[in-house]
């Protein structure tokens, strides 16, 4: 950054009286700073303070300093000579437009040169194309429509507060990412079939009381000669008319109930077709919130703000235990042992999936695949890892799980070789983390996500085997964020 942008505004500052601006960033009258560097160049650096960043309507404020490579000249004081500037600078986002409050230069450590005015006194002008100034606007307005996201997916959730997923007997079987055998939802189809007919059969089956027969030809020989109704016979009639409507209706009810049951139990989706994602709401009431949901996933994760997340804890040396081709896609059953902590709370590794391409976006990219490593507490709450594929060099680890995959679906067989968590996870323990759902049914919300940053690499060969062996791609289509704050 040239002397200009620090000395073009100031025909009206004062220069003395600045006693009040040098005091305010002596130790013991300032923020502890935390200085990002956002432009670096063979001539200067650009830098910002995180912590100066503060709204101050219609003006975000932030200090910036420059470092210089070699001397630069104070335009309105040629003598003085400065190779280090510290500047507080006023945004208006909305009109894209900045001013310089307050500037000081240094020449080491010594200050040489100082000025300042207030907001309602200096010039907001447009910052010249990719110079520091819009460099150093693009950086706060983005960190404003941040920091306004945030305060809005914070009010809805004050709003409408998520409660924790916990794992239950009802989602567990049909989640794709679930090791449940299939066939464990066929009695609950035919116990109902069974049960409607016997249900029924009293109501059909049910003996009356057998009159006298001479007592009964009496009365309708009388009433037939007089040509007179008999009371009585028609009151039998009746009850008897009621009777038959009574077990009709039964034999109504029963079918009904048995017809829900009927629905209740076909819990089958997929990823394509009439039982597609966009129907999943719609298939079975357990699956409601695969529509009314609030924190649907997967999601595009961009518009991140910075919380200097530290690396999670995990302890994944133990092998996996089977292989299998089940709920549309390839699951890796991880036995015991393996663990992570967040939010000092203890998760355990159930099972590992893959989605072919991957159900995530970051930064609007799409990769080839997709792990999920879904752990869950002592109360079912649960936690997915994803780690994404791409194209690139040999995976041994990958290498081993596909030569034992199944060659039928929904079979599984135990791994005979060591393949650990801990072999597909990257090597960098930079992630994002953000509060969502299961990408399948039944869609079960308040389940915290950790999307590694760093993808693990594949040949082209492995992809399209692994892609070959789950068959039809098992991505859900992407969910609305709706202002959830993405943390990174």
């Amino acid at each position: 950054m040239s002397s200009v942008l620090f000395t073009s505004c100031y025909r009206r500052f004062w220069l003395a009286s600045s006693l009040w601006l040098v005091l305010c960033l002596l130790p013991g009258h300032s923020h502890a700073s935390q200085w990002l560097s956002i432009k670096k160049t063979d001539y200067n650096q650009l830098m910002i303070d995180k912590q100066s960043l503060l709204e101050e309507k219609p003006y975000i404020k932030a200090w910036v300093k420059v470092d210089y490579s070699t001397p630069q000249k104070n335009v309105e004081s040629v003598d003085r000579v400065y190779n280090h500037a510290k500047a507080l600078w006023y945004f208006d986002c909305d009109k894209r437009k900045a001013a310089t409050i307050q500037v000081f230069q240094y020449e080491d450590e010594e200050l040489v040169y100082s000025a300042g005015t207030t907001a309602k006194q200096a010039d907001f002008i447009e910052p010249l194309p990719e110079s520091e100034v819009e460099v150093a606007q693009q950086y706060v307005c983005k960190w404003q429509a941040k920091e306004k996201q945030r305060q809005e997916a914070a009010a809805k959730r004050a709003a409408n507060p998520v409660k924790p997923a916990v794992a239950s007997s009802k989602d567990k079987p049909v989640a794709p990412d679930s090791v449940a055998e299939p066939a464990a939802a066929a009695p609950a189809n035919s116990a109902p079939e069974e049960k409607a007919p016997a249900e029924a059969k009293p109501a059909a089956t049910k003996p009356t009381a057998k009159p006298d027969a001479k007592a009964d030809a009496k009365p309708a020989d009388s009433k037939a000669a007089s040509g007179k109704p008999d009371p009585a016979a028609k009151a039998d009639k009746n009850a008897e008319t009621g009777k038959n409507d009574a077990g009709k209706d039964k034999d109504k009810a029963a079918k009904n109930e048995a017809g829900k049951k009927e629905n209740a139990g076909d819990k089958s989706w997929a990823y394509s077709g009439p039982r597609g994602p966009e129907k999943w709401g719609s298939l079975n009431p357990e699956f409601a919130a695969c529509n009314a949901g609030s924190q649907q996933s997967p999601i595009n994760i961009d518009n991140t703000i910075s919380a200097a997340l530290k690396p999670i804890k995990r302890l994944q040396k133990f092998p996996l235990k089977n292989i299998a081709l089940k709920d549309h896609s390839l699951i890796l059953d991880a036995g015991s042992g393996n663990m992570m902590v967040l939010d000092q709370k203890p998760y355990q590794l159930k099972y590992i999936s893959v989605h072919v391409p991957s159900e995530h976006q970051i930064k609007q990219k799409t990769f080839a695949a997709e792990l999920h490593m879904v752990h869950e507490d002592k109360a079912g709450h649960r936690v997915i890892i994803a780690v994404m594929l791409e194209e690139g060099s040999e995976n041994p680890a990958f290498e081993k799980l596909l030569g034992s995959v199944p060659k039928e679906k929904e079979q599984s067989k135990p791994l005979a070789i060591r393949v650990t968590p801990a072999d597909l996870m990257p090597n960098k323990p930079a992630y994002y983390r953000y509060s969502g759902s299961l990408t399948a049914p039944p869609c079960t919300e308040g389940v915290q996500w950790v999307i590694m940053k760093e993808p693990l690499k594949l040949s082209k060969f492995q992809l399209g085997t692994l892609q070959q062996a789950i068959g039809e791609p098992n991505q859900r289509p992407l969910q609305d964020g709706q202002g959830r704050m993405i943390l990174e």
